[in-house]
């Protein structure tokens, strides 16, 4: 007896399993190939709002940063108009001990601080340049120990007791909200 299948069926049906298996593992690569794709653009989606978040941390520190240390400054500049305002010659102006430079200040004013603190700084900067000025260069009054003074009640130290009630103010609405930038 003869086999009645023909020699090219076995043939076809290796030639069918081989391809099967040849597509299934093609399809399978493929779809690992998408899953991982998938899990690594989620993953940089994730790592980059943790970035995005650690950045704004970061400003948000510099700024606080930056608005106590032009708090600081402003008040150490309350206490030498306080001395700058005594004909008496009593109060003594508190160095600039631990205190930023005005220059780097501004620059950080520049970078960092809203519209809103920065020209109130920039006021305040502006009437203590005037400040000195006046009292190295004008006609101030002198104490009896000769030293310069200037009369409280001038529309000038007015203006600079107002320059700094400003800049406290606008500190004040800064620190309320570190993250509000205009």
């Amino acid at each position: 007896m003869e086999a009645s299948t023909p020699l090219w069926v076995p043939i076809v049906v290796a030639a069918a399993g081989v391809g099967g298996t040849v597509t299934a593992a093609w399809l399978t690569q493929r779809a690992s190939k998408k899953r991982e794709d998938e899990r690594w653009r989620r993953e940089r989606e994730i790592d980059e709002i943790r970035w995005q978040r650690e950045r704004a941390d970061r400003l948000r520190e510099l700024r606080i940063k930056l608005y106590v240390d032009l708090a600081e400054y402003s008040q150490n500049f309350e206490e030498t108009l306080g001395a700058v305002t005594d004909e008496l010659g009593i109060t003594k102006a508190r160095g600039a001990d631990g205190l930023i430079h005005h220059e780097k200040l501004t620059a950080q004013v520049k970078l960092l601080a809203p519209k809103s603190v920065r020209d109130a700084w920039y006021r305040l900067r502006q009437s203590e340049e005037s400040l000195y000025w006046e009292l190295y260069e004008g006609s101030p009054n002198h104490t009896p120990q000769g030293q310069p003074y200037l009369d409280a009640d001038s529309q000038f130290i007015i203006g600079i007791h107002r320059d700094l009630s400003e800049l406290q103010s606008c500190l004040r609405a800064a620190m309320a909200d570190p993250d509000l930038s205009d």
